[in-house]
């Protein structure tokens, strides 16, 4: 490693820098390729999910109507006939009846072959009454079914409609279409029974049965046709393999086995990757599955691969010779730049280089020139400010004489009235100091909520001695956030802007109410009053001149209005994200104003705790 960056050292830096940078691009380049084959992979697999689940639907939605039709053919033939007086032999037949028994069902069933052509393989009626005579292809005695292994499972369900098992067709019995194939191997159908019950004793006395080959039930025929390259399969309730597309999914998927009732998942069989969708039935317990080959789904990505490496190797190239000719170009400058910086050391700032094409040289060549106009600009700032400092400094050491004049003429005031027992007055100049106290004194844009309060209160004081008893004023607030820290000179606005807005041409008493409260982490101070409020358009606009910080402008003193956006604006500058105000007013009712400031619990200031 050092060997190499030994030579690398020793190459021009044009080369250096050709090599670096190509190494730099090179990776993410490779990077990129790497994960795009990754997605064009990962959306085929997404493709192939989508695929495998609508065909799953497919499936359901065949073996479903297949299910509804033999349901659909079972009940017609129920309700169609009187099976609980025919079938029970307690009731003695006369020789019309019996006949009107058969030719009533083999009517019924021609209608049934008529509607349902070539859906059934079986539909025959077991009877417990000996009476009626057995007919090869529909009718047979109950008791031929005792031997067989399935009539204890219909016997022992306490349903009167059930789904069998799928099992083995049973060719010793009738037919409703006779079918070849069933007559040279062991075709698999799901029976669907109806007991007959006696109505008196509730005892089996007859079975219906319906059967629909597997084959039939699933008629996967179509669905190969629109897709060849998903296959289908049926598990019985017992997870055993009873139906496969081909005869090869029939000897691979035998062994498979589903955790739950439905899903989608990748599984492996023998040296083949798998991309399945199921779902279990739970009225006839089949589960429906329909398969993918991975190999298959990702087949198409073997030119994508291929097209790709085409490209990156061809990036390559590019990059190492753009980034060599772009170095060459580009390093004409820096002998030029060198022997200026040398000129800006040596104090001269008037020096410029000559900016020619649009390149990265000629932007730090502007760079240059800005800093180095820059720099002789702050030159010249620096000494205009220190004389604009001086110049403060003594603006600042008279402002201060004015304020403290006014102090001083305002509690000499105060005495002589006190002397002359003008208390009231003596008062109010009292109230009327500490209100320019508070308004100038700026040591932090800061103060507590009970500083606000107090000064609110004393502007209170001074109304009084205007409006006396038509006043009415009212303040809530918690002991335990008096030491909030709020912005000043946040409250006093808006509770002058019920005297000059709210309360003008409106009938005392006037009422202002101040409430602090704090939900959660936000600090609500509202301030209401009961005056002349305002419509809904006018409201609308000043709202809008809150939301953009605009100037609101007051029509019936033809100037603009202040107060409250500047209220509006120090909360924003000030208290952090999620501050601010909002204005709820109603004509010849009242106005509402609510502050919201977040309160950030963790910072001190002072052992208070601030916004």
């Amino acid at each position: 490693m050092k060997t190499l960056i030994k030579r690398l050292t020793r190459l021009s830096l044009v080369w250096q820098v050709t090599i670096v940078f190509s190494l730099i691009m090179i990776i993410p380049a490779i990077v990129i390729t790497t994960s795009y084959f990754e997605i064009v992979r990962d959306n085929l697999l997404e493709e192939a999910n989508k695929k495998v689940q609508e065909n799953l639907k497919k499936l359901d939605s065949n073996i479903n109507s297949n299910i509804s039709n033999m349901n659909s053919a079972l009940n017609q033939l129920v309700f169609s006939q009187e099976f609980q007086y025919y079938l029970n032999p307690e009731n003695n037949l006369s020789t019309h009846e019996k006949n009107y028994y058969v030719y009533s069902v083999q009517n019924e069933l021609l209608n049934i072959r008529y509607v349902y052509t070539n859906k059934f393989n079986r539909l025959v009626i077991y009877s417990s009454n000996k009476q009626i005579d057995e007919y090869f292809d529909w009718s047979y005695h109950i008791e031929r079914l005792y031997d067989r292994d399935y009539y204890s499972e219909i016997m022992q369900s306490s349903s009167e409609h059930i789904y069998g098992n799928v099992r083995v067709y049973d060719r010793t019995l009738g037919n409703l279409v006779n079918y070849e194939e069933l007559e040279n191997k062991e075709e698999l159908v799901l029976p669907i029974y109806q007991k007959i019950s006696d109505i008196r004793t509730k005892e089996c006395i007859g079975l219906i049965e319906v059967d629909m080959t597997i084959s039939k039930l699933v008629d996967s025929s179509e669905l190969l046709n629109q897709n060849s390259d998903v296959k289908y399969l049926i598990f019985d309730r017992n997870q055993k393999l009873v139906f496969a597309s081909d005869d090869k999914s029939m000897r691979e998927f035998a062994s498979i086995k589903f955790p739950k009732k439905s899903g989608a998942s990748d599984i492996t069989v023998g040296d083949a990757d798998y991309l399945i969708a199921y779902d279990r039935d739970d009225i006839t317990g089949l589960t429906r599955v329909a398969v993918m080959d991975k190999k298959k789904i990702l087949a198409s990505t073997s030119g994508v691969d291929t097209l790709l490496l085409l490209i990156a190797i061809l990036s390559i190239v590019f990059i190492i010779v753009f980034t060599n000719v772009a170095a060459r170009i580009f390093f004409r400058k820096l002998k030029e730049i060198d022997k200026m910086i040398t000129h800006i050391e040596s104090g001269r700032f008037d020096v410029r280089i000559k900016v020619d094409g649009v390149n990265e040289i000629s932007r730090i060549s502007e760079s240059f020139n800005h800093m180095a106009e820059r720099l002789q600009g702050l030159l010249i700032s620096m000494v205009q400010k220190e004389k604009a400092q001086k110049e403060a400094e003594i603006h600042a050491l008279q402002a201060q004489i004015n304020p403290h004049f006014l102090y001083n003429t305002l509690e000499n005031m105060r005495m002589q009235c006190e002397i002359d027992e003008y208390y009231v007055v003596a008062n109010e100049l009292a109230n009327l100091g500490d209100l320019m106290r508070y308004s100038l004194h700026w040591e932090s844009p800061k103060v507590k909520i009970s500083e606000e309060l107090n000064n609110i209160e004393q502007y209170i004081e001074i109304m009084r001695m205007r409006f006396n008893k038509r006043l009415i004023f009212q303040m809530d607030c918690p002991e335990n956030l008096r030491n909030i820290m709020i912005p000043k000179l946040i409250l006093q606005p808006l509770v002058e802007n019920c005297f000059t807005h709210g309360f003008k041409d409106s009938i005392p008493p006037w009422n202002i109410f101040v409430n602090v409260s704090m939900p959660e982490n936000k600090l609500i101070i509202t301030v209401e009053d009961n005056g002349k409020g305002m419509g809904n358009e006018r409201l609308e606009e000043i709202c809008e001149c809150i939301a953009e910080n605009k100037t609101i402008y007051n029509k019936s003193k033809s100037k603009n209005s202040i107060g409250i956006i500047n209220v509006n604006q120090r909360v924003g500058m000030i208290c952090p994200a999620g501050s601010g105000m909002q204005i709820e007013s109603e004509q010849n009712v009242g106005t509402k104003i609510t502050l919201t400031i977040v309160v950030e619990l963790g910072v001190q200031n002072g052992g208070e705790e601030d916004v």
